[in-house]
C-alpha cells in the first residue's frame, strides 16, 4: 500500500470525507444513550437485539466481499505457501483484516460507546459495548471469509460456475446498486434476520443492554461469550481447510475454440464486404478484445450511472417522462464513443511497432476504432430512445426528431474521441479489478472527451426538453417539432465539425508518430 500513491491519496480522501459523518455518529450516539435513558425499556432490549444482528450482517457481507474480492488473492500465493503452511497464510489474512477494521473500531467505535455510555448515565455499558463489538468483529470477519472461501472453492472445482463466473459478477453489481437506487435493502435483509434471530447472534445485544437495566439476560450474555469462542475454534478449523482445498486444488481448465476463416469470424461476413480489409481486421480485433475480457471496458459503464437515477424513477412511479429519452440520448453518445476510440495508439500494445509498419495505419486505427463502438452501440441507442419517447408525453415527430439526434450523435461520437484519444493516450496496463490489469484510456483523456460530449449534445438536449422546449416555442411562435429539429440540426452540425477536425488531428499524429 506504501508504494501505490494514488490508493493512499484515495484512502486519505475518504478519511477526510469521512470525518464529518464520523463526528455526527459520536453525536449520535450521546443522543441516542439519552433517549434509551428516558424510554421504557421493553421496546429497547429487542431494538438492541436487533440492532447488532444486522450489525453483524454487515460485518459477514462487507467482510466477505473484501475477503473475495481482496484478501483471498496475496500477491505471490505460490511463493508464501513454498514457506510457510496454508495455516499461517490464511491466519495472517484473516488476522490483517481484523486489525484494519479494529482500526476503526478502536477511534469512531470507542468514541461512539463512550458518548452512548454518558448519555445513557451508565459507566458499565463502555466495557459491555465495546466487548460485544470485539466479538462481533470476532465472529463476523472469519465467518465472511468462510462464505468468500466457499464461494471461490465451487468456482474452482466447477466448469459451469468458471464459465458463468463473469455473468454472475455482472449480475451481482447489477443488483447491487438497484438495492442502492430502490433503497430496496429492508426487503432483502429481512428474511436473513428472521433466519439469524433465534441463532446465538441474537445474544450479543444482551451483552451490549447489560448495564443499562432494561431487562438484558445475564444468562444470554455469558452465552454470548461462550458462543464466540465455540465459534472462532471451528472457524479456524474451517478456514485452514477451506484455504488448503482452494490452494492446492489442480482447478478446471477452460479451453475456448479459436474460430478460424480468412475474412475473420463467420458472422462478420456482412461487415468484411462493406469495409476494407484494414479497417475491417481494426474493428473484428476490437469486438473480440471486448468478447474475450469485457472487464477491460468496465471504465465505458461508468456514462450509464447518469441513467440510474431516471430510469428508478421512472420504474416507482410507472410513468416514463419526457427527459428520460435525453438522458438515453447523452448516455448512449457517451458510451460509443468511448468504448474504443479513446486511445487509439496505446491499445495496441505489443503491437504497435507491427501495426505503424503497416501500409495507412493511420486510416485503419482512426477510421476503425470510431466505427467499432458506432456498429455496436448506435444502434442499442436509437432503439432505446424511440422506445421511451413514444412511451413519454413527447409527440411522434419531436421522437422521429430525438431519434435523428441519438443516430447522428452516437454514429459520431467515436470521431470526437480519436483526436483525444491520440493527444493523450495511455500505454501502461492498470488494474482494473483485482487480478486483472489492462490498457484503458486515460483519465485526463476520459474527462475531455466527456466535456467534449456534453457540449457537442447540448443543442439537442435543450431543444428536445419539455420543459425549455416549449418555453421557446412559445416565444418564437412555430411548435416544439421545430426547436427540436433545430436542436438536431445544431448539435449534428458541431458532432460533424468537431468530429471531422479530431479525426484529422488523429490521422495525422498517427502517421507521423515515432516510437521512442
Amino acid at each position: 500500500m506504501r508504494r501505490n500513491t494514488t490508493q493512499l491519496l484515495a484512502l486519505a480522501f475518504a478519511g477526510v470525507m469521512l470525518l464529518p459523518f464520523s463526528i455526527g455518529g459520536v453525536f449520535g450516539a450521546y443522543l441516542a444513550g439519552g433517549f434509551v435513558a428516558g424510554s421504557e425499556t421493553e421496546p429497547l432490549l429487542e431494538w438492541a437485539r436487533m440492532a447488532f444482528v444486522y450489525g453483524w450482517i454487515f460485518v459477514v457481507g462487507f467482510g466477505g466481499y473484501r475477503a473475495y474480492a481482496v484478501a483471498l488473492r496475496p500477491d505471490n500465493v505460490g511463493g508464501l505457501l513454498t514457506t510457510v503452511s496454508h495455516r499461517d497464510v490464511i491466519g495472517g489474512l484473516v488476522l490483517a483484516e481484523l486489525t484494519l477494521w479494529s482500526a476503526f473500531l478502536l477511534t469512531i467505535g470507542s468514541a461512539a460507546t463512550v458518548a452512548f455510555a454518558v448519555g445513557a448515565g451508565s459507566l458499565l455499558t463502555i466495557p459491555a459495548l465495546l466487548l460485544t463489538l470485539c466479538l462481533l468483529l470476532a465472529t463476523g470477519i472469519p465467518a465472511g471469509f468462510i462464505i468468500a472461501l466457499g464461494v471461490r472453492n465451487a468456482g474452482v472445482r466447477s466448469r459451469l460456475l468458471s464459465r458463468l463466473r463473469t455473468l454472475f459478477l455482472l449480475l451481482f453489481g447489477i443488483g447491487y446498486f438497484a438495492l442502492i437506487f430502490t433503497n430496496a435493502f429492508a426487503s432483502v435483509l429481512e428474511p436473513v434476520y428472521r433466519a439469524l434471530a433465534p441463532t446465538p447472534i441474537d445474544w450479543f445485544g444482551d451483552l451490549a443492554a447489560v448495564g443499562l437495566g432494561i431487562g438484558a439476560s445475564p444468562l444470554r450474555a455469558v452465552g454470548a461469550v461462550g458462543f464466540t469462542g465455540a465459534f472462532v475454534v471451528v472457524a479456524a478449523a474451517s478456514l485452514s481447510r477451506l484455504a488448503e482445498w482452494l490452494w492446492y486444488a489442480d482447478g478446471v481448465h477452460i479451453t475456448h475454440e479459436i474460430e478460424r476463416s480468412e475474412g475473420g469470424s463467420s458472422r462478420l461476413n456482412g461487415l468484411s464486404k462493406v469495409l476494407s480489409r484494414p479497417v475491417f481486421g481494426v474493428v473484428a480485433v476490437d469486438w473480440k478484445r471486448a468478447r474475450r475480457s469485457p472487464i477491460s471496458l468496465s471504465f465505458a459503464l461508468y456514462p450509464l450511472i447518469v441513467l440510474a437515477g431516471p430510469t428508478v424513477t421512472a420504474v416507482q412511479t410507472g410513468e416514463i417522462g419526457t427527459g428520460l429519452p435525453l438522458w438515453i440520448v447523452l448516455s448512449g453518445t457517451w458510451v460509443a464513443g468511448s468504448l474504443f476510440a479513446l486511445n487509439v495508439v496505446g491499445q495496441e500494445g505489443a503491437a504497435l511497432p507491427v501495426t505503424l509498419l503497416s501500409e495507412t495505419p493511420e486510416r485503419s486505427l482512426v477510421i476503425g476504432h470510431a466505427l467499432s463502438g458506432a456498429l455496436l452501440i448506435a444502434p442499442i441507442t436509437v432503439v432505446a430512445t424511440v422506445t421511451t419517447g413514444l412511451l413519454s408525453p413527447h409527440s411522434v415527430p419531436v421522437v422521429a426528431s430525438l431519434g435523428v439526434s441519438a443516430l447522428v450523435l452516437s454514429a459520431v461520437s467515436g470521431t470526437i474521441g480519436t483526436g483525444i484519444g491520440v493527444g493523450f493516450p495511455r500505454f501502461e496496463a492498470v488494474s482494473v479489478s483485482r487480478s486483472t490489469k489492462a490498457i484503458v484510456p486515460s483519465a485526463f483523456a476520459f474527462a475531455l472527451y466527456s466535456v467534449a460530449v456534453l457540449v457537442v449534445a447540448l443543442p439537442t438536449l435543450i431543444a428536445h426538453s419539455g420543459t425549455v422546449g416549449r418555453a421557446l416555442g412559445s416565444v418564437l411562435g412555430v411548435s416544439q417539432f421545430v426547436i427540436g429539429l433545430s436542436g438536431t440540426l445544431v448539435s449534428a452540425v458541431i458532432a460533424c465539425l468537431v468530429g471531422l477536425v479530431s479525426m484529422y488531428v488523429a490521422r495525422d499524429r498517427v502517421s507521423n508518430y515515432r516510437l521512442g
